[in-house]
Formats: structure tokens, sequence, C-alpha cells
């Protein structure tokens, strides 16, 4: 009886942290869904820290599908400088604030 406790106990845990990273994942994509401008800027990897203030872990293939799936965005990134393979993470809250990060 405790053993099942303590199952029930770590899966609830399990997909509570997998609702947060979720959740944190989305507004910056969902920023990009709606977003006006979107601007680039390269990092380098210590830059990439996830203690740094808004850092958000993101699906990188979902990212690299989305700016693939947008003609427009895409353009913008080869004009950057950078690949598909650059794209190394995503910041922004709303669509005003949309930046793509690239490896640097």
């Amino acid at each position: 009886m405790l053993n099942l406790k303590a199952i029930a106990v770590a899966a609830a845990l399990t997909l509570s942290t997998a609702g947060l990273a979720v959740a944190a994942e989305g507004s910056a994509m969902d920023a990009l869904t709606s977003a006006t401008t979107v601007s680039f800027k390269a990092v380098t990897a210590a830059e990439l820290n996830p203690l740094s203030p808004g850092y958000q872990e993101v699906d990188l293939d979902s990212l690299k599908a989305r700016i693939q799936g947008s003609p427009a965005l895409l353009a913008q990134l080869e004009s950057f400088g950078a690949t598909l393979n650059d794209v190394v993470g995503i910041t922004g809250t709303d669509a005003t604030d949309v930046t793509i990060l690239v490896q640097g």
C-alpha cells in the first residue's frame, strides 16, 4: 500500500512538472505565432545558461519546424546570416518582444 502511494505521488509530480514545461515553452512559442516583428540575436554557449533571466526551455525541433513553415521568417533568418541548424532558442512573452537565438 505504501508503494502505491509513492508511485501515485511520483506520477502526480511528473505530470505537474511536464505541465510547467509546456506552459513555459508555450509563452515564447505562442508569441512567435502572433509576432508582427521578430529579431535575431547571436549567442554563445555560455549565454544559454538555464539560470539566466528570460531563459525558457523549448523543443528546438518544434521551433525549427515553425520557422521553416514560415517563408518570411525563414528569409529573415537567412538574411541575418544563419540557418535552421544555427537556431538554439527563443525568448519573448508577447507578440512585440520575440527574439530567436542563434549560435554565434
